[in-house]
């Protein structure tokens, strides 16, 4: 038969082995587990020098060659947005916002970033040479987007073309810690 303290480390043992969230509400049924902001519409093409970067996806999916170092050390993933500033360059932050679908873009944590800031010691030049390349010249910008927490996406973009103008990139989550 077990002693007491035998009994009292068991249940201790028992305790420190429980599931965390267990007796903890999840989410509704239906409701989004993980929110995603939008990098690609349908109708809009992925110049080929940021394609490159991704492994010659054009989707914005992951599986990237490139990747943004951070605590999490995730792909660049394409962006191709439509955007109607034709004339009007970059858009704001809200605007920004609005294009990527943030869920709330009048309050989104957004940051406007020249890319030399962004990358002081030129670790990411391939990036900005492809971005030079496909907006033949235009502005380079980066957004820097707060999701949860300690995370936050960087999207490196330009614009390409005059007329039906496409903002063009590449995005990657940092995890900031």
């Amino acid at each position: 038969m077990a002693s007491s303290s035998d009994q009292d480390y068991m249940a201790f043992l028992n305790k420190a082995n429980e599931d965390p969230s267990a007796g903890v509400a999840t989410a509704a049924a239906g409701a989004p587990q993980k929110r995603q902001f939008r990098a690609t519409v349908a109708g809009a093409r992925v110049p080929e020098p940021i394609a490159r970067l991704c492994g010659g996806q054009g989707g914005g999916g992951g599986g990237g060659e490139v990747f943004y170092t951070s605590d999490a050390d995730e792909p660049f993933e394409a962006v191709a947005l439509k955007w109607d500033g034709s004339g009007k360059g970059l858009p704001d932050e809200e605007a920004f916002a609005e294009l990527i679908q943030h869920w709330d873009p009048k309050n989104a944590e957004v940051q406007i970033m020249d890319p030399v800031d962004w990358d002081p010691n030129g670790k990411y030049g391939e990036v900005v040479d492809a971005l030079k390349e496909a907006g033949e010249g235009n502005d380079i910008r980066v957004y820097r987007v707060v999701r949860e927490g300690v995370k936050a996406e960087y999207w490196v973009v330009t614009v390409e073309g005059k007329e039906g103008a496409e903002l063009v990139g590449l995005k990657a989550l940092a995890v900031e810690s």
